[in-house]
């Protein structure tokens, strides 16, 4: 462990992230990543590209997709992926879907029925039973993960929906990573455990191909839940933070953050770090807004630079920091998504992949509006009503 340790700092130092031992040796016991080497990282933006992809992949398999979702719809872009699916799966290719109870319940049960009748597996995580265990409904898995043949994978922060694979100004800006290499092994074991443990079915698949060293990025695979006895991607962040030298980026649709994560941010700032946060100012789930705005005086006066994107709905998870250590998936930064959802985040090594993630946060900071102190001091009394109202409550978020 030492002797891994010392190689990962060594290597990190020449990337410009201070990780002192104390820090590393905190970062392995709490975030317990997954690490893969040898692997090709790309960042997929939600909308026409990303479903184009999504069914490529699909029609190209010979083998086996596994597919675990918070939310699959059966809407316009849910019933083409679906009639895809039930063609692979009567061409031989076997089929695992893991959808969550919670998050697809308006999702017409008749819909996954029809993808059983034709052959693919399909279970429903942590349905609720009212009798037998009636407390148990807020472990949500909130996972956004796809894998074709064990070539490729998508870890992304959209889900299955017209909502995230069009662009008009309902739309959610989302984006996801697309892996190949190694990582898919692990992800699969991830995919593996979870699917077995909640249905009881042991999947036994097999491929020609796939794992194979392609390219040079180190993959970073961190799972958090309920299971954990570790905050494991809210450590990720932390630290990471804490260790940051010039640049701290953070794109996020949820940012209800705990005392300790402001306060490392604050200190970034005055260690003369560039501390950037982007929000949606359009959300889907305005009691989180009116939460996040109770921080903002903190993080303002602090000198944190917080931006509202306008046009589309911003869903994003998103932290790139000094350019090097970047974190895409399916986390947002607040309580539920930290300790009670099942939660899946990559995060990618590399200053290639960290400047394109910059410029796809640079795109979001054009298209946001900055917000200036003075100005939202004078917001109206209602908002300010509101804010305490959901901060009340931000515990249940």
């Amino acid at each position: 462990m030492q002797r891994r340790i010392r190689r990962y700092r060594r290597k990190l130092r020449k990337k410009f992230l201070v990780l002192s031992r104390r820090i590393l040796n905190l970062f392995y016991k709490t975030s317990k990543p997954i690490i893969s080497h040898g692997n090709k990282a790309q960042i997929i933006q939600s909308g026409p590209k990303a479903f184009d992809l999504f069914l490529k992949f699909i029609n190209e398999s010979k083998y086996y997709i596994f597919l675990e979702y918070y939310i699959f719809r059966d809407d316009k872009h849910g019933q083409i992926i679906s009639e895809a699916l039930i063609k692979k799966a009567k061409e031989g290719v076997k089929i695992f879907l893991l959808y969550d109870y919670i998050g697809s319940i308006d999702t017409k049960s008749n819909f996954f029925e029809t993808l059983k009748r034709n052959g693919i597996t399909v279970v429903a995580f942590n349905p609720i039973k009212f009798i037998s265990n009636p407390l148990n409904w807020e472990k949500r898995n909130h996972k956004k993960l796809a894998i074709f043949d064990g070539i490729r994978a998508f870890v992304s922060g959209w889900n299955i929906g017209s909502e995230y694979f069009e662009t008009h100004q309902e739309s959610m800006r989302d984006a996801g990573v697309l892996l190949e290499g190694p990582c898919i092994k692990k992800l699969e074991n991830i995919f593996k455990q979870t699917f077995e443990k909640q249905s009881g079915i042991k999947i036994n698949v097999s491929n020609k191909t796939g794992y194979e060293p392609i390219g040079n990025d180190e993959v970073w695979i961190i799972e958090s839940g309920p299971k954990h006895k570790f905050r494991t991607i809210y450590n990720a962040y932390r630290l990471a933070i804490m260790s940051a030298r010039k640049q701290i980026w953070i794109e996020n649709a949820y940012f209800v953050p705990t005392l300790r994560l402001r306060r490392a941010l604050l200190n970034a700032v005055k260690k003369g770090v560039d501390v950037r946060i982007i929000l949606p100012d359009k959300i889907d789930v305005p009691l989180v807004k009116y939460a996040s705005y109770n921080h903002y005086k903190s993080l303002l006066l602090g000198g944190i630079k917080i931006y509202e994107r306008s046009a589309m709905i911003l869903h994003s998870k998103i932290a790139c920091i000094d350019n090097v250590w970047t974190t895409i998936g399916s986390a947002n930064l607040h309580k539920r998504s930290l300790e009670k959802n099942f939660e899946l985040n990559i995060v990618v090594i590399s200053e290639k992949f960290g400047k394109i993630v910059q410029d796809f946060i640079s795109e979001d900071i054009n298209k946001s509006k900055m917000i200036i102190y003075s100005e939202w001091e004078k917001r109206p009394f209602s908002v300010k009503v509101k804010e305490k109202l959901a901060y009340l409550f931000s515990i249940f978020l």
